[in-house]
């Protein structure tokens, strides 16, 4: 999921700032996550907050006072469904495989995932708030791989972030790490699909 449009707008409508398109939202979001993960796994101490400066730079939104600090981590706004991630998911399961979410999140992603029409797709979905551990820590993999009684190395990870997804499952010992990479951003020796669209595909090979 990604940052609802439709919300964001009408956030940014509130600082007196042009809306920005969803395809331009989309690049920045993929953009800000691949130089965030950069920033981290080059030792920089950045946080979220950076992201999403970063994040709103990209999308082209002018300087506002105050504005990153009200956004915080967008309560209420990460629950976009990317087009064909529901389809793609409901495709897996019929194929048998299990699926469920680990996220760093706010406690909400669970609302977030009913809102953006996954509701009843995931077996189980971990809450970073919830759990009281933050991706890239192998923990919080392990709370899902333990909540779920399957191998670590049977399970397969999806996400769009080297340094949290990708580096954090590595760390917990999973089989394989997928990067969804729109933009072609990654190492060229990373496994990746530019969609989760694509990822019934990939499983199909």
């Amino acid at each position: 999921m990604l940052i609802n449009p439709d919300r964001f707008n009408a956030f940014c409508s509130r600082w007196d700032v042009p809306a920005v398109t969803t395809d331009l939202l989309f690049k920045a979001h993929y953009q800000a996550m691949s130089d965030y993960s950069h920033r981290l796994m080059d030792g920089d101490a950045v946080d979220f907050h950076w992201w999403v400066e970063h994040f709103f730079g990209l999308a082209g939104l002018p300087h506002r006072p105050g504005m990153v600090q009200a956004f915080g981590g967008g309560p209420g706004m990460w629950n976009h469904a990317v087009p064909g991630a529901c389809d793609a998911v409901m495709k897996l399961r019929a194929k048998g495989y299990r699926t469920a979410v680990v996220s760093n999140s706010d406690g909400t992603v669970a609302d977030a995932l009913e809102a953006a029409g996954f509701g009843g797709l995931f077996e189980l979905v971990i809450d970073s708030t919830n759990v009281g551990i933050s991706k890239p820590d192998p923990g919080i993999f392990q709370v899902a791989l333990d909540g779920l009684a399957v191998a670590a190395g049977d399970t397969w990870y999806v996400g769009d972030s080297l340094h949290h997804d990708i580096g954090g499952a590595r760390s917990a010992g999973l089989a394989a790490a997928v990067l969804i990479d729109p933009l072609a951003l990654g190492p060229r020796d990373q496994l990746s699909v530019r969609s989760v669209a694509e990822l019934p595909d990939l499983f199909a090979e």
